[in-house]
């Protein structure tokens, strides 16, 4: 069949039906992610007001330290301005920019529950009425700070009802249908919507409030917790992170999962709408995190399900297409390894994995399995048992090297078969990083008690070689990357929980090659 030549924006017929002609794929009409500039401070368990690109976020904590910080994002940037009052944690909020409120929450010492109320003018916060029941993990609504819900949470162990603020005064009003804590918020104070929580389990229930009663409706596809902030209206909103890092989105009646956060994180803050929404802060494990995620929609055409079109190029054939969509991805019981244990080293695919080393409660161990998709098989040990250990590679082909106890150095590559051991890291230690492949690897930080490392050390296959540490000394990091390009993350020393990253690239020669 021929469709002949056409321009973008044509239609062909094609037996009896038209068809448009494009010369570009339409997109598929499903949010995404972006990242955005880190905040400041890295901190969980924070509150936010505003827009995608006029936020505010303030209070939080990072470790035992509850933080009194504000700070304003620009679309690109995070900068300081005044602090609370009252430093604090697990604080509900919302409004704008420069006008926004802060209430309930907890301090140290003790991690007391508050019922302390701060609206910000912009420039500085202002304490005012407070809620009549102290708590904190609470959920908000509104996107004024003359007019706000706070939802449930938790007070001296039980959960907290619903308290209306009208600028002036905090009212008790009707409850949730199920009382829950850190759950996520939409909607003004006479039309709103909240979902998941803890209760004290991860729940999907969502609930709309219409200024008099709650109504239960169509529940989360995730069960979640640990969202923060008021994000969109009543019949439209977002659901972000929360012990996950999915993201569905609200339209009046049900929930459709869209694109997932790129860092999956707990007690993370939200505020926008559900077309134009940023979450920053949070914790992906361990520690506070800083990083920062804008939401938004494709701006070009949008494909809709089961419909087709013939794309077009100049000098090629035309093509016909079409969209059907292709469902969800799900979780399916696997084959159980032979020994139950944590700590191992992982590489492989999903049809063709390893698990060496690790610990159970007998003490660490050299056992090693491999998978095949659908069941673990014994294979040869380590020649020392570990765990805590990095992996990297294939069942056929792959290396593995440090760990614990008493922080190694060892390092043993595998054939298929066997273990054979090989030169050894050069700088013994445990709770490393590493990305790269068998042949060429990089590895940074990590514990050697007492103190974490910044040595760096390159693999080649079948030596380390040591190269230009990282600048900050860590344990417990993360990272990814290669070996020509990799991210340093996170982690924590003796000063606390880290929020910067740092990145390692190894440039490239180009030389001209002459020809006859």
């Amino acid at each position: 069949m021929s469709y002949g030549s056409g321009n973008s924006g044509d239609y062909k017929k094609l037996k009896g039906q038209m068809i448009q002609v494009t010369d570009t794929d339409p997109t598929v009409n499903l949010g995404s992610w972006a990242t955005g500039g880190n905040l400041n401070t890295a901190r969980e368990f924070l509150n936010s007001a505003g827009t995608q690109t006029a936020s505010l976020g303030f209070g939080g904590r990072s470790g035992s330290t509850s933080y009194a910080i504000t700070e304003r994002y620009d679309g690109s940037s995070w900068t300081e301005v005044g602090d609370l009052n009252t430093g604090r944690f697990g604080l509900g909020g919302t409004g704008t920019q420069t006008a926004a409120i802060g209430y309930g929450g907890a301090t140290p010492p003790g991690n007391t529950d508050v019922a302390v109320a701060e609206t910000f003018d912009g420039t500085s916060w202002t304490e005012v009425g407070d809620l009549n029941t102290v708590r904190r993990a609470v959920g908000s609504v509104g996107s004024t700070n003359t007019a706000a819900l706070a939802v449930s949470g938790v007070t001296t162990g039980v959960q907290a009802g619903v308290e209306s603020w009208n600028g002036t005064a905090w009212t008790e009003i009707a409850e949730l249908n199920t009382n829950r804590q850190q759950l996520g918020g939409g909607g003004i104070s006479t039309l709103g919507i909240v979902f998941g929580g803890a209760e004290p389990t991860a729940s999907a229930k969502t609930e709309t409030w219409d200024g008099s009663s709650w109504t239960e409706t169509t529940d989360l596809n995730t069960a979640r917790s640990g969202m923060g902030g008021s994000i969109g209206i009543q019949t439209s909103t977002l659901a972000a992170g929360g012990s996950t890092n999915r993201t569905e989105l609200w339209n009046g009646s049900t929930w459709t999962e869209q694109n997932d956060l790129t860092t999956d994180r707990t007690a993370l803050a939200g505020t926008g709408t559900a077309a134009s929404s940023i979450v920053f802060g949070g914790d992906a494990g361990p520690g506070a995190e800083e990083q920062t995620e804008e939401w938004s929609f494709p701006s070009t055409p949008v494909v809709q399900e089961g419909q087709m079109w013939i794309k077009t190029a100049a000098g090629t054939s035309s093509v016909m297409k079409g969209y059907a969509a292709q469902g969800t991805g799900s979780w399916a019981s696997g084959g159980n390894l032979n020994t139950a244990r944590y700590g191992a080293g992982t590489a492989g695919i999903q049809t063709a994995a390893f698990a060496a080393g690790g610990a159970d409660a007998t003490g660490v161990l050299a056992i090693n399995e491999q998978y095949d998709g659908s069941s673990w098989t014994e294979a040869a040990d380590l020649n020392t048992a570990r765990t805590g250990l990095r992996a990297s590679g294939s069942t056929t082909s792959s290396v593995v090297f440090g760990g614990t106890p008493s922080a190694k150095n060892e390092t043993e590559t595998w054939n298929g078969s066997s273990w054979t051991e090989v030169n050894n890291l050069n700088t013994a230690r445990s709770g490393l990083r590493g990305s790269g492949s068998t042949t060429a690897g990089i590895v940074f930080g990590g514990d050697a008690p007492p103190d974490p490392q910044d040595t760096v050390e390159l693999w080649n296959g079948s030596s380390w070689t040591e190269i230009a540490d990282i600048a900050t000394a860590r344990k417990n990091l993360s990272g990814a990357g290669s070996g020509v390009a990799a991210l340093c993350i996170g982690g924590e020393n003796p000063g606390g929980n880290l929020a910067n990253t740092e990145e390692w690239t190894v440039p490239f020669a180009t030389k001209t090659i002459g020809t006859d």
